[in-house]
């Protein structure tokens, strides 16, 4: 390759490193070459390897969720890019920032029946929040290198943070010259910033009974601070979802946090405590009980907040939707609220929470060791800090419906962007490469595991820390809760619950994983409190029945609207 080509990739990420991206994961391939090299060589990036291009976009989501910095994503021509596509579809519906790098074959190879080429232009379609179509390295010069990063990096962040596909095709010879490299200047980058107004809805701070919700999100200390501050100056409950962070921490002893939702919105005391208006932040809660008290109880005024633009109103009945980040938000409407008050309504849902969490802790704690125990007794051996990822289907709505809300701090990731199964454990190597210094814990079920068993490449290689808690009921158990599941002449255990039969032990035995297996509430606690202080990956496998699950879930709903009566 031309020295003139090597230049351009060589401004590309130099420009990107300028910018403030700190890592690039790479999946090897040949047409790829100069960007891989131009990316390894450059000061200030760091590069990791991933054989699976799948594992590699999830482990980069997940990194980047714990930084919230943009990584860059670089790969060869042909499926390769194809296979980051879900990954790129949860960065986009999660506000995750990627910069996604495909090489491709010259316009002179496209439509010939070359090996490795397909059509990536747009791969993405509405998935990303920009496309750049690259020219030719060789055909252009380092300044449109430097503008394209900057463009790119820009687009990844704002207005609304997501992915973004830079297509770069590339011609043979693909390795370097024996050549010195020119030196290149950075351009300048412009964070744009947006003026937020939230005066409009002063008007609701009128209102007595007001219900904050706060969904799946990425946030930190500030801003679970500026949320609690706003339910403590409104007398407001906040409704926190496991994946908002919100549950647990130093801020809850500021407002009531309700972490029991799931089944207070489920009870008929709700039915007699209708709020006049609630604020919804972040993505869609995990909530099913939620979504049931929206169609059945609602409230006069639903406000939908978001800064993503998606506005989450899945039973379509948010009276005003608003673009603004939680943040933002809650600082806007604390100054506007005024000084701190407690009314009766406070009270009422401050202590309908206190009964709530006594009648799950006293049902759980008489039950079988299961998946709601082990949601419930997660937070209780972490220290300080810890961060949990937690996979979709059953272990997200365990952890909604069972984590205590407490003054420990606890960071909890999830993708409830798309709500897939992929890539678990890719995006909690990812979340533990960005948070070095406090334990990384993926809480997952045994399909979601098995699912992304080629994460543990780049786990290995990368010597990251990581736990990983399985509740294993031998399938699909979260199809248990659907009807489908009692319905006559339809093979159920065949079509929905699909048990895999495989060997848990032996597969932690293949990656080199410590196997912990506790049958009980204090064999559970110590296998945690032992993995998080041992290096390398740990197992613990917790074997449960999906029935007795469905079971534990229903009833415990029944006993904590018995209890608030």
């Amino acid at each position: 390759m031309s020295e003139t080509s090597y230049n351009w990739c060589r401004s590309l990420f130099y420009q990107f490193a300028s910018n403030g991206v700190q890592h690039v994961a790479i999946s090897p391939g040949s047409r790829s070459t100069p960007l891989s090299i131009a990316a390894d060589l450059t000061e200030g990036l760091e590069t990791s390897i991933h054989l699976d291009e799948r594992a590699g976009s999830y482990f980069a989501l997940g990194l980047a969720k714990a930084t919230s910095k943009p990584v860059i994503l670089i790969c060869t021509s042909g499926t390769a890019a194809v296979n980051y596509h879900p990954a790129v579809v949860e960065a986009f519906y999660s506000g995750t920032p990627l910069i996604i790098i495909s090489a491709d074959r010259p316009p002179e190879l496209q439509n010939r029946g070359a090996p490795q080429t397909i059509n990536q232009i747009e791969l993405y379609g509405k998935h990303v929040r920009g496309f750049f179509q690259a020219p030719v390295p060789g055909e252009s010069i380092q300044k449109n290198a430097l503008n394209l990063a900057t463009d790119a990096f820009s687009q990844s962040l704002k207005p609304f943070p997501g992915p973004v596909h830079i297509n770069c095709p590339l011609r043979e010879p693909l390795e370097p010259s024996n050549v010195l490299f020119s030196n290149f200047e950075a351009s300048d980058y412009l964070e744009m910033t947006r003026e937020v107004d939230v005066s409009e809805l002063e008007k609701f701070l009128e209102y007595e009974k007001g219900l904050i919700v706060v969904g799946p999100i990425e946030t930190d200390s500030t801003t679970c601070n500026k949320i609690s501050e706003l339910g403590s100056v409104t007398g407001w409950p906040v409704v926190a979802d496991p994946a908002s962070s919100l549950r647990n921490g130093p801020h809850t002893k500021d407002c009531v946090i309700i972490s029991s939702g799931e089944h207070i919105f489920r009870s008929t005391w709700v039915k007699e405590h209708k709020p006049d208006v609630i604020i919804q932040m972040g993505r869609m809660p995990t909530s099913k009980g939620y979504k049931l008290f929206l169609n059945e109880v609602g409230a006069k005024n639903i406000i939908c907040t978001d800064e993503l633009g998606f506005f989450p109103d899945s039973e379509s009945v948010a009276t005003k939707k608003v673009a603004v980040s939680p943040s933002a938000l809650a600082t806007g409407l604390t100054q506007l609220a005024g000084k701190k008050k407690q009314t009766d309504w406070t009270q009422s849902w401050s202590h309908a929470e206190r009964i709530s969490s006594l009648t799950i802790r006293e049902l759980v704690s008489n039950s079988v060791f299961d998946e709601a125990a082990t949601a419930l007794y997660l937070e209780e051996a972490l220290p300080e800090e810890s961060c949990i990822f937690v996979s979709n289907s059953m272990p997200i709505r365990d952890l909604d419906a069972f984590l205590p809300s407490s003054l420990k701090r606890l960071k909890v990731f999830a993708n409830r962007g798309a709500n897939g199964i992929d890539g678990v454990i890719s995006t909690a190597t990812g979340i533990s490469k960005g948070s070095p210094k406090v334990p990384t814990v993926l809480f997952t079920g045994d399909l979601a595991f098995l699912h992304d068993l080629s994460g543990f490449t780049a786990l290995k290689r990368l010597g990251s820390d990581l736990t990983i808690v399985i509740v294993d009921n031998n399938g699909g158990g979260i199809f248990s809760f659907l009807p489908i599941a009692e319905t006559e002449d339809v093979n159920f255990q065949k079509l929905f619950h699909t048990p895999h039969d495989l060997d848990i032990k032996a597969i932690a035995g293949i990656i080199g994983a410590n196997f912990f297996a506790p049958t009980t509430r204090q064999d559970f606690l110590d296998a945690l409190k032992q993995s998080i202080n041992i290096s390398g990956v740990n197992v613990i496998h917790v074997i449960v029945d999906a029935q007795t699950n469905v079971a534990t879930h229903k009833t415990t709903s029944n006993k904590v609207s018995e209890a608030l009566q």
